[in-house]
């Protein structure tokens, strides 16, 4: 399973960063070990949780991936 599924584009408060945000990407969050629901986050703290402060070669697919994704909804 997937830490990270893309909901959709909505306004809410980050359960990591704890900043609202105005008609933004959210994700539901599942632990990796576990698979437990950990919260609703921002598209900035998803980035963080899957990949740190580097920019990966998994980053950029993940991004083209999740551009199709956000292009549906």
């Amino acid at each position: 399973m997937k830490n990270m599924k893309f909901v959709g584009k909505d306004s809410k408060q980050c359960d990591c960063c704890g900043k609202y945000k105005y008609y933004a990407p959210v994700y539901e969050w599942y632990s990796m070990v576990t698979e437990e629901f950990l919260g609703i986050v921002c598209h900035k703290c998803a980035v963080r949780e899957l990949f740190g402060s580097k920019r990966s070669k998994r980053y950029y697919r993940w991004l083209e991936e999740m551009e199709k994704e956000w292009k549906k909804h």
